[in-house]
C-alpha cells in the first residue's frame, strides 16, 4: 500500500520531481564515466605495458665488472634458471636490450629507442602491430634488420629496403657505428611502442660492446600472478643465496625506472667489488604513479558530485517543505484514520528514495549509452598523450556493476537521510494542526 502510495504521490508534481530528479541522472551520469575512464585506463594501460615495456616482475639493475659501473643486468641466463627453479618452470622470461641512440639518414638525425628483442622467444610485438610495408618474417630473417614505426619512417624518409646508419656511446665512452636494413614499418595502437625500433638483442649487444650474458632488463610472465608481492619476495632470496644482490625498489620513481632501463652506461665503483645488483619490480610499483594520476581524476569528480550533491540536499528539503504544506490535509486524514507518525514520514521519505533510484537509474543507463557510442563510434587520433587511454583507436571506457551499486547506494542513502529531518517534523503533526494550519 505505501509503495503504490508513493508511486502515485511522486507523480503528483511532475515538474518539481523532474527538476529535482535531473540533478540525480546528472550527477550520476558524471560519476559513471569517471569511474569508467579510471577503470579503462588502469586496465589499458596495464594491458599495453605488460604487452610492451615491463613483466609482471621487472628484473633491472646495475653490475659492476674491474672497478666500472655499467646499467643492465649480467649473468641474465642463471637469473632466468633461478627464477624458473623458484617460480615454476611454465614461467616466460625474456630478455630485452634498450639503447637509445641517434640515427642519420639525408641529413637528417633524430634519437630514437631500439628494443633488441630474442626473436626465438618472443613474438608479442608481432601480435601488436600491423606492417605498411615488409613483415616480421623478413625482420626475423635478417640479422642486422629493423623495424621502423611509420612516424620515424616519414621523419627520416626511408622506406622498405632502405639502409640507415646508426651511431651510439657505447658502455665504455667510446661511439660504435653501424648499418641497419629497414625490413619492416608499422603502426600500432599501443601507445608504449609506438616509437620503438625494433632490432635484433644480440646485434644491439655487439653494437654496445656488451658480454653475450648481458642484458638491460628481464621480464617476467606468471601464469598467475596472485601473490605477486610474496611470489617477488621469494625470487629475490633465491637470487640473493646465488650470489646476485636482488632488492625491491626504494620507491614508485625507481620501478619506474627499472622497466625504462637504457643501454650500460660507465661509471666508477667506489666499493671495490664485482657484483651483480638487481631491482625486482612489480607491475603494481610501476603503475602506483598511474594510480595516483587516477585518483586525483576520481577527487576531481568526487568533488563535483559532492557538489551537486549539496544542491540537491537544499532542494530535497525545500520540496519537502513545500510538499508538506500542500498535502496538510492528507497528512491530517492519514494520522485521524490511525497511521502513526513514523508512517507518514517513511511515506515521504520513501517517496524521495524512489525518486533517486529512478532519475540514477536513468543517469546510468544514459552513461552507458555514451561509453557504448564513445567505445565503438568515435575514432580519436592517436597522437600524443592521448594514445595512453586508447585501446584500437578507441578511448578506454570500462564500467563496472560494482561501481554502480555504489553509486546507487550512495545516492539512495544520501537522500533518505537528507529526507528523513523535514519528513519527520511534518509526520508528527497532529491530525487537529495539519487540518488548521500551515506547516
Amino acid at each position: 500500500m505505501y509503495l503504490n502510495l508513493a508511486l502515485k504521490n511522486l507523480f503528483r508534481q511532475k515538474k518539481r520531481t523532474f527538476t529535482l530528479g535531473v540533478n540525480y541522472a546528472i550527477v550520476t551520469f558524471i560519476l559513471v564515466l569517471l569511474f569508467s575512464f579510471s577503470q579503462g585506463a588502469r586496465v589499458n594501460i596495464t594491458s599495453n605495458l605488460v604487452r610492451a615495456s615491463a613483466g609482471h616482475i621487472t628484473v633491472a639493475g646495475q653490475y659492476v665488472v674491474g672497478g666500472r659501473v655499467f646499467q643492465g643486468v649480467l649473468r641474465y641466463p642463471r637469473i632466468e634458471q633461478v627464477a624458473r627453479e623458484t617460480l615454476g618452470e611454465d614461467l616466460t622470461v625474456l630478455p630485452r636490450y634498450i639503447v637509445r641512440s641517434s640515427m642519420y639518414n639525408n641529413g637528417l638525425s633524430k634519437r630514437v629507442t631500439f628494443v633488441g628483442i630474442d626473436t626465438e622467444l618472443e613474438t608479442g610485438f608481432r601480435d601488436q602491430v600491423r606492417f605498411l610495408a615488409g613483415s616480421w618474417q623478413e625482420y626475423v630473417d635478417h640479422p642486422n634488420a629493423v623495424v621502423l614505426p611509420a612516424e620515424v619512417a616519414r621523419y627520416f624518409e626511408l622506406g622498405y629496403d632502405d639502409d640507415v646508419l646508426v651511431a651510439t656511446r657505447t658502455r665504455f665512452g667510446a661511439f660504435n657505428t653501424a648499418t641497419l636494413r629497414v625490413k619492416g614499418i608499422y603502426q600500432t595502437g599501443n601507445f608504449f611502442i609506438q616509437n620503438q625500433v625494433l632490432a635484433h638483442f644480440g646485434f644491439l649487444q655487439k653494437l654496445d660492446l656488451a658480454e653475450a650474458d648481458a642484458a638491460s632488463a628481464l621480464y617476467l610472465y606468471l601464469p598467475n600472478t596472485t601473490g605477486l608481492g610474496e611470489k617477488r619476495e621469494r625470487l629475490a632470496r633465491a637470487l640473493n643465496l646465488a650470489g646476485f644482490e636482488a632488492k625491491k625498489p626504494k620507491d614508485e620513481n625507481s620501478a619506474l625506472a627499472a622497466v625504462t632501463a637504457a643501454s650500460p652506461r660507465y661509471e666508477l665503483d667506489s666499493r671495490g667489488v664485482d657484483r651483480v645488483e638487481l631491482t625486482l619490480a612489480t607491475i603494481g610499483e610501476v603503475l602506483g604513479i598511474l594510480r595516483s594520476v587516477l585518483a586525483a581524476v576520481n577527487a576531481i569528480g568526487a568533488l563535483i558530485a559532492a557538489i551537486m550533491l549539496f544542491i540537491i540536499a537544499v532542494s530535497i528539503f525545500i520540496n519537502m517543505r513545500m510538499a508538506i504544506n500542500e498535502r496538510l490535509r492528507e497528512i491530517g486524514t492519514m494520522r485521524a484514520i490511525g497511521v502513526e507518525a513514523r508512517g507518514v514520514t517513511g511515506l515521504f521519505v520513501l517517496e524521495n528514495v524512489l525518486m533517486a533510484l529512478l532519475f540514477t537509474l536513468g543517469g546510468a543507463v544514459l552513461a552507458l549509452l555514451a561509453v557504448l557510442v564513445v567505445r565503438t563510434a568515435v575514432p580519436l587520433p592517436p597522437a600524443g598523450n592521448l594514445g595512453l587511454f586508447l585501446n584500437r583507436g578507441r578511448l578506454a571506457l570500462v564500467p563496472r556493476f560494482v561501481d554502480l551499486l555504489l553509486i546507487l547506494a550512495v545516492t539512495t542513502g544520501f537522500t533518505a537521510l537528507f529526507s528523513f529531518f523535514p519528513a519527520r517534523r511534518g509526520g508528527r503533526i497532529r491530525p487537529v494542526e495539519a487540518l488548521t494550519r500551515v506547516f
